[in-house]
């Protein structure tokens, strides 16, 4: 008996600004489906004009046995002027219902932030909480048997509205068993013109606690990675067959461990290969040992997660780093001819126009490429900071946060907006998202979820 199913994956995410970004959870998930011994089919609509018209076609040329649908983020991120795209995912699910009667798996980074929530509203069939390298396949032969999708001791399962969540229980802790994505399956040339480079990852985990972040919701609490050679692999096999140069190596934090950074880097000085690429770093684990190996392996530049250069606001943040660190890893730069980005975060928990300004100060003595300013923290269930806007009554508690809903200190309110901008205007390194004070500014509209693969490559490069 064939047990082969007809996959239609759909990537749902159809923002261009900054940069349209490359699929890769989708690319992954063809990739596993293809292994599995299924047909796969895809339809990226980032570059689709009529979304019913493309559904048409697609679904009538592969009457997919089953849809699944990748949610990557759930709205712009940027305050005040957001864009949420959950309504358009709605739209998205209720038009595959009038086309087919086929199974809707949902997944991706944006559904896992709150799987339950978005299942409730989208009513799709099945969402696969957190990596699906094990859950999809697993899902796919449930469904390819008419089998129950119902718990095991492998994964857990959990009704909503008449669908079921699925969660994988124990995560993959050798990342190299997951392949390598299926990226031959999307438009690659188009992504790599549009967005200057090409997105990869080398490890999956965060072990901080930084009090806004969804990363050890989606990805789990502790590092996992793929080994040097494969990832590297990866890079040199994508360079020869296609001619791609520029990466960004989209992990959280590159640089932890700081080892695993350090291997990577001499892999692909080692194999000589013609690329440049850039990553996001934590201030904390870079020395010089390490700014030697970027710098030879292509390193061109790096963006920090620095959120703030105050030491108060470093400790309501749970940052795990202080401003002498800030201060070396911007001196390394420098020293290292480096092009280096702080990424900060204003109005968290306890700002006031004294911490403010202490990293507006701290800023200008670092002396960094570029300053991306972001106001407002976007609240999402299961940070820390949930408790926080309930307390401080910027929430009420049954509010489920489909809809973006951000914190600002009580103490600034909106005269922060003008404040950052007004400094913004002064100097030229200074980008604002969310507040149209550049022609550029667009281009990092999307900055805080850290998930996209090099809003700064043109700005920096």
């Amino acid at each position: 008996m064939n047990h082969s199913l007809r996959v239609l994956l759909i990537s749902a995410n159809t923002e261009k600004l900054p940069d349209p970004v490359f699929p890769i959870g989708a690319a992954y998930m063809a990739a596993v489906a293809e292994r599995h011994g299924h047909t796969v089919d895809t339809l990226d609509l980032c570059f689709v004009e009529n979304v019913g018209v493309a559904l048409d076609a697609k679904i009538r040329e592969q009457l997919p046995d089953v849809v699944g649908i990748s949610l990557r983020n759930l709205d712009s991120s940027a305050y005040p002027q957001n864009t949420s795209y959950i309504d358009d995912y709605k739209q998205l699910v209720d038009g595959v219902r009038e086309r087919t009667n086929a199974p809707i798996v949902l997944g991706g980074a944006g559904f896992t932030v709150m799987p339950y929530t978005i299942m409730e509203y989208l009513g799709a069939d099945v969402g696969v909480i957190g990596e699906g390298e094990g859950v999809f396949p697993w899902i796919l032969h449930q469904l390819a048997q008419r089998q129950p999708i119902r718990s095991t001791p492998e994964y857990e399962c959990h009704p909503v509205n008449g669908g079921v969540c699925v969660s994988p229980v124990t995560r993959i802790k050798h990342l190299d068993i997951t392949g390598v994505p299926g990226r031959r399956r999307f438009d690659m040339g188009r992504y790599y013109e549009r967005g200057g480079a090409l997105n990869i990852q080398t490890k999956r985990g965060c072990y901080f606690e930084c009090v806004f972040c969804s990363y050890p919701l989606i990805e789990g609490s502790k590092v996992r990675m793929r080994s040097a050679p494969a990832v590297v692999d990866e890079i040199q096999a994508v360079r020869e067959e296609c001619g791609i140069r520029h990466w960004f190596f989209v992990d959280n934090i590159f640089n932890m461990p700081i080892r695993h950074a350090k291997d990577i880097c001499d892999e692909i000085a080692s194999r000589q290969l013609d690329i440049e690429w850039s990553g996001y770093l934590n201030p904390k684990f870079i020395d010089d040992e390490l700014c030697r190996l970027m710098s030879v392996s292509g390193c061109k530049a790096i963006e920090f997660g620095t959120d703030s250069g105050s030491a108060t606001m470093i400790a309501n943040l749970k940052k795990e780093f202080d401003a002498d660190d800030l201060r070396q890893a911007s001196a390394l730069c420098h020293s290292y001819g480096l092009k280096f980005c702080h990424s900060l975060i204003f109005g968290g928990p306890g700002e006031t126009r004294r911490t403010v300004s202490e990293t507006i100060t701290l800023m200008d003595e670092l002396q960094p490429t570029a300053v991306i300013a972001m106001t407002g923290i976007r609240i999402l269930p299961g940070t820390e900071m949930v408790e926080i806007a309930l307390r401080d009554g910027q929430i009420d508690a049954d509010d489920n946060l489909l809809y973006p809903k951000f914190y600002i200190s009580p103490a600034l309110g909106d005269e922060l907006i003008d404040c950052i901008e007004a400094y913004a205007q002064a100097h030229s390194n200074w980008i604002v998202p969310g507040k149209g004070i550049k022609t550029n500014v667009q281009v990092l509209q999307k900055l805080r979820e850290r998930k996209i693969k090099g809003q700064l490559w043109r700005l920096l490069r």
